[in-house]
């Protein structure tokens, strides 16, 4: 029987804990903002097009996960509504206003983008926006893939440049851990990118507990334990488009 090889655990989960360790002071100030959006009820929106929006889903209506989180979910830019069709509608240039537009986003909300690449239309025009209406940017994307090729909007931006902040995923250019002949393969950015949305949510929780800050917080609907989450439901529904 040929031996299972651990190459991509091997590879991955340290470089997890270096790039969080790394990151801590983006983290914090990242985290802050968001106990901020907490005491002051006011909504964490996370958008992200292609495979990078896995992490607003993952703090989204999440056991765990603050019930403030607002994921902007589009069948444009899922690969659930064609994988070629959402690579093409992310760099559509406008398409970002559109969608701000129906989620109703509002001066003091936060709103975190996600994008390994950083490059694209939508992803640049969306903190754009974010600027222009006084909504605090978090941006969550690979500096070195970024940096290392050329930026796709007509204004020559890239996502980390037009944030108000950077958290660095860690994910070499072109995302592939590992190597085998010609191919490259493993990518990093999914896992790294849950990883740093965990830790601020548990980060966020932590330092409002210690303040005393009351945290919309779900939990597991599915064990014997009584919960909260219907009373979250039916305080967040008339805000948060997917609920």
């Amino acid at each position: 029987m040929e031996t299972f090889m651990l190459d991509y655990i091997t590879a991955s989960l340290p470089r997890v804990q270096a790039l969080i360790e790394r990151q801590q002071d983006a983290l914090s100030q990242a985290a802050e903002r968001m106990v901020e959006a907490v005491a002051a009820d006011r909504l964490i929106y996370a958008f992200g097009t292609g495979h990078s929006h896995m992490i607003p889903m993952e703090l989204f209506g999440r056991a765990g996960g603050l019930a403030n989180a607002a994921a902007i979910l589009d069948d444009t830019i899922l690969n659930g509504a064609g994988a070629t069709r959402s690579s093409r509608m992310e760099r559509l240039p406008g398409l970002a206003d559109i969608l701000w537009d129906e989620f109703g986003v509002s001066a003091g909300d936060v709103m975190l983008i996600v994008s390994n690449s950083g490059l694209n239309a939508s992803v640049v025009e969306m903190a754009q926006r974010a600027r222009r209406e006084s909504v605090y940017c978090i941006a969550i994307t690979s500096l070195q893939q970024s940096q290392a090729n050329t930026a796709r909007h007509a204004s020559g931006a890239k996502l980390y440049q037009v944030a108000d902040l950077v958290i660095d995923n860690g994910a070499p250019d072109g995302d592939a851990l590992l190597h085998y002949g010609d191919l490259g393969t493993g990518a990093f950015s999914s896992l790294s990118g849950i990883a740093i949305a965990q830790t601020l949510v548990a980060e966020t929780v932590r330092r409002c507990v210690e303040r005393g800050i009351e945290v919309p917080l779900y939990q597991s609907q599915n064990t014997d334990r009584r919960t909260g989450n219907d009373a979250l439901f039916a305080r967040y529904k008339p805000r948060i488009r997917h609920l």
